[in-house]
């Protein structure tokens, strides 16, 4: 059997005991796409071959909702650029898929972080993750450990969506971005 045949089983990602800090010096890097930059009109044409589709972030993942897409794992903390947004009026709130959540401070993967995205991802059902804190790192955890044929979309604010089509090659680049980080004592 290959590695690849098996589309629901994540890429595992040995994390620290506390997890990791993306030090200043490595914002830079992160701000850059990690896929290829779409207009919202491009993504549905773009994720009709996905096994897996993936959102991160509150704006990517209302506008695929409101397209008639629901993501097999949709990751939100209810803010866009900082900005808490009404719960009630939320169309990731408003979605009716099994729900967990977990906490995770600005800047850093903790390992919460990390095992609620593999029973995401492995879920057989779609699933919602709602992060107390901040999500934005949880799309470099996806990219490291979403298996081959995974289609991850995030917002990069102001320049559009990105989409990362996930392969061995995706896995591997993510995880040493990642390996690269501030290891958490």
């Amino acid at each position: 059997m290959s590695m690849g045949s098996s589309p629901s089983k994540c890429v595992r990602l040995a994390v620290p005991p506390k997890g990791w800090r993306l030090p200043e010096r490595m914002r830079s890097e992160l701000s850059m796409p990690f896929g290829r930059l779409l207009q919202e009109q491009e993504l549905l044409d773009n994720i009709s071959d996905c096994d897996k589709i993936i959102t991160v972030g509150d704006v990517v993942s209302t506008t695929l909702i409101n397209k008639g897409v629901i993501p097999h794992l949709t990751v939100y903390d209810r803010r866009n650029e900082r900005r808490e947004l009404d719960a009630n009026e939320h169309t990731v709130d408003l979605l009716a898929v099994p729900e967990m959540m977990v906490e995770n401070p600005p800047g850093l993967i903790v390992p919460e972080l990390v095992r609620a995205l593999e029973k995401g991802l492995e879920s057989a059902d779609n699933v919602k993750l709602r992060v107390e804190g901040e999500e934005d790192l949880a799309a470099l955890v996806c990219a490291a450990i979403a298996p081959a044929g995974s289609c991850l979309l995030y917002g990069l604010p102001g320049k559009g969506v990105v989409l990362v089509n996930t392969d061995a090659e995706v896995n591997e680049a993510a995880q040493k971005l990642i390996r690269s980080m501030e290891v958490l004592k």
